[in-house]
């Protein structure tokens, strides 16, 4: 007997049974995949909100030095490279009418400006205030903290993939009018073997000091309740790009460049701060009942 019509479009052949169980495979395995991802993100959130004990966030910090070296060792680039880039910045600085760094630091040298004082806050900011800063929130504004080191180590990770990328060397390193006030007006010689050990010397652009420094201004304007503290937070990167500048270390491009790290580094630090499934680690919320130092609760803006 013949099978009708209909019999004959119902009966699907055998590779075509074949095709789309191999089709709904890819799709559940897909959609597995894609679960995990999702489940592995938001675990990820969830650790980047968090805070643990001193031993860990120490750990934390060290490794993002390590990785700093690392880096600085496979990628830092030669002197010759970082030469030939600072011309180019140059070059560029003059193309915009910005080439003023030999007239400012002449300026302040001339007119007794306080360059050994900027050569000495050039270091300290770094080395000490910055350090500092992060020490404290996370003693006494613990709620604060994830999104102050999260910013710290965004800012730092944007800053060394632009020196693996383009190695830049500093005024004070190439034919460019500017004198090393760093090494000759403080303790602290740049180019000494041992110095070069911690740094990379063909680091200038962009400005990490002017990177970080939002990050000290951003504890002291929110969390601080002092009038005098809050302005200080304020003017603390306008003072670290002065410093930056006349000691012969940075470019103007270079501050721009510190600028251009840390505003997404903030945004995304912002995100990470408030952790999926869970009460939001708000960026200046209060303290947890364990910060009880000597810092007063800071008044809302």
């Amino acid at each position: 007997m013949r099978r009708s019509t209909g019999q004959r479009l119902s009966r699907r052949p055998e590779g075509g049974r074949d095709l789309d169980a191999l089709r709904g495979a890819l799709v559940d395995g897909a959609a597995s995949a894609g679960g995990g991802v999702a489940s592995g993100l938001r675990t990820a959130r969830r650790a980047a909100a968090s805070v643990g004990d001193g031993r860990r966030e120490a750990t934390i910090m060290a490794a993002a030095y390590g990785v700093y070296l690392v880096v600085r060792g496979l990628w830092g680039g030669t002197l010759e490279e970082g030469r030939a880039n600072a011309a180019a910045l140059i070059e560029r600085e003059r193309d915009l009418g910005i080439w003023v760094e030999p007239a400012w630091q002449r300026a302040f040298a001339e007119n007794n400006l306080g360059l050994p004082a900027w050569s000495a806050f050039y270091v300290l900011s770094q080395v000490i205030v910055l350090p500092l800063a992060l020490f404290l929130v996370y003693r006494h504004r613990r709620a604060s903290y994830a999104f102050l080191r999260n910013m710290a180590l965004l800012s730092w990770a944007g800053g060394l993939a632009w020196y693996a990328l383009q190695p830049v060397a500093p005024p004070r390193l190439i034919a460019s009018g500017l004198e090393d006030t760093v090494s000759t007006q403080t303790p602290v010689a740049l180019d000494s073997d041992l110095v070069r050990l911690v740094y990379n010397p063909v680091a200038a652009m962009p400005s990490l000091h002017v990177g970080m420094a939002p990050v000290v201004a951003w504890a002291l304007w929110r969390l601080t309740p002092w009038w005098w503290s809050r302005a200080l937070g304020l003017v603390y990167p306008v003072l670290v790009s002065v410093a930056v500048v006349v000691t012969g270390n940075h470019y103007v491009l270079d501050i721009a460049g510190g600028v251009a790290v840390v505003l997404p580094a903030a945004v995304v630090a912002a995100w990470l701060a408030r952790a999926p499934g869970g009460a939001p680690t708000v960026p200046g919320g209060s303290p947890p009942s364990d910060g009880s130092g000597p810092l007063p609760r800071a008044a809302p803006p």
